[in-house]
């Protein structure tokens, strides 16, 4: 979100991830690490602590100190406040004045979330002119029959505006009126109203409440509407969001979903002749919302967005990246943890195996179907000449069982000997199809270290990248062209 341009987009839904040990993409397959993403949202990690010290003083940092006072400094809920106040103060700079947000999620973080909306849609004001609703919906289904408590079956759906005027279109959302009272109140409303206006009330239907029911409303969770069931495992009925875009959004308005998942809003935006946009961690999702919109004749266009190595400082990654398995919360090795992070920020795809790799720790994929191995080495001792050989050696194979694979990448900690790096250059360059930057020629081998990408901003040369096979770090933009 941080290239939007300021008040581009009219509406926003986010169904964000809420709950810390539930598996949000296992069922489409998705091998990038994903899981393990999203397990960091809710960690206080090295990136939770860098982002966290970036963070103007104001209302909204005050609201996460909040957070960590009630629950913990390191705790899960803090870093989760993290993850979620950077990412809500970017949908408040990116919403037009007269735009709407609904955030919806259940009991597990709805308190903190509410505390974190105020804070950014009205800073400490005791009340808040910007809320408009809590909504609730309700629905039915299975329960254990050990529950020692009430089943819980509603979610909650928060409605906020950007400013104190707002599209609300009442009239494209009302459903039927039952029958008038028939109380001696009902009898007497009736008795004061002509027949003609009486019946103009009746037709026109009524405002639906903040309580939306699964049978009145056609609101069925789609667990148990296969005709809507795609598999994944947080989708949501396109019902609930056709209610959203139709009372909040115009045709041709733009529609953002930035945790799209399965693509509902997406689809929902395009069945109502919105524009949409929507972003998602996983390529897998990516694939399916692509298919999804073309199916219903969308025009849609994968951009590619990957985090930046501004998100790191070096300090803190060189720590991280030397930490041993026993100096680690989660058990992961320094080294593992680094290989991961570093095929994000390249926008490739991480190996989930961590030995035994051959020379492969990474792999890139092209736009123009090129396969390209990256190695990284995150030692204290400075790489040698038989790491790259190794990595020539991997490049070599994967071209003899016929992958298309031009180029290579060594990634060190710390920069390599220059020596290295004329044996890098002596491997010459290759002509790739630069996609719309025209044809362009790349090295054949690159040598480079992450203390000299996070102090100096030397980045690898890369093609355009496939959005398609994106996981881990990098995010993938979905939008109507």
């Amino acid at each position: 979100m941080r290239v939007l341009p300021d008040e581009c987009v009219d509406l926003i839904y986010l169904d964000p991830p809420f709950n810390s040990n539930h598996n949000y993409v296992a069922v489409f397959g998705d091998k990038g690490r994903v899981d393990a993403q999203l397990r960091d949202i809710f960690r206080w990690a090295v990136e939770t602590e860098n982002a966290y010290r970036q963070l103007q003083r104001g209302p909204l940092l005050n609201a996460i100190d909040g957070i960590r006072l009630i629950t913990g400094e390191q705790s899960k809920m803090a870093a989760y406040a993290v993850f979620m106040g950077r990412r809500l103060a970017q949908m408040h700079r990116v919403l037009k004045p007269t735009g709407s947000i609904y955030l919806h999620c259940d009991h597990h973080a709805m308190v903190f979330l509410r505390i974190l909306l105020n804070a950014v849609f009205v800073g400490e004001q005791l009340n808040n002119p910007y809320f408009r609703n809590e909504i609730v919906w309700c629905y039915t289904g299975p329960g254990s029959p050990y529950l020692r408590h009430f089943n819980r079956k509603h979610d909650t759906v928060f409605w906020y505006t950007k400013g104190k005027k707002w599209k609300f279109n009442k009239d494209d959302i009302r459903i039927p009126h039952k029958a008038l009272n028939t109380n001696r109140s009902g009898a007497m409303i009736a008795d004061a109203m002509t027949e003609d206006l009486r019946d103009e009330y009746l037709a026109k239907g009524k405002l639906p409440e903040d309580y939306w029911l699964e049978d009145r409303d056609g609101m069925t969770p789609v667990g148990r509407k296969p005709s809507e069931n795609i598999g994944y495992s947080t989708q949501k009925p396109i019902a609930l969001l056709e209610r959203i875009i139709k009372a909040s959004s115009d045709p041709d308005d733009l529609v953002m979903d930035p945790f799209c998942g399965c693509g509902t809003a997406a689809d929902a935006a395009a069945k109502l002749g919105r524009k949409y946009m929507g972003i998602d961690i996983s390529g897998i999702a990516v694939r399916v919302m692509e298919q999804r919109l073309t199916s219903r004749g969308g025009d849609v266009a994968p951009v590619v967005y990957g985090l930046g190595w501004s998100d790191y400082e070096w300090e803190q990654f060189e720590k991280r990246a030397l930490q041993s398995r026993d100096d680690t919360e989660d058990g992961i090795p320094g080294w593992a943890w680094a290989e991961d992070k570093v095929a994000g920020l390249l926008n490739a795809v991480p190996n989930d195996r961590k030995t035994g790799d051959g020379g492969v720790d990474a792999r890139f994929y092209g736009a123009a179907k090129e396969v390209i191995p990256i190695q990284v080495k995150m030692h204290r001792n400075r790489i040698g000449r038989p790491d790259m050989d190794k990595l020539l050696g991997a490049q070599t194979a994967m071209q003899n069982r016929g992958v298309f694979s031009p180029m290579s990448i060594m990634v060190s900690l710390y920069p390599p000997p220059h020596n290295l790096r004329t044996f890098a250059a002596e491997q010459g360059r290759v002509i790739l199809d630069a996609g719309a930057d025209g044809v362009s020629d790349y090295p054949v081998m690159q040598v480079l270290s992450v203390q000299e990408m996070l102090t100096k901003g030397e980045l690898p040369k890369l093609p355009p990248p496939d959005p398609r096979s994106l996981v881990g770090n990098s995010q993938t933009r979905l939008a109507i062209s």
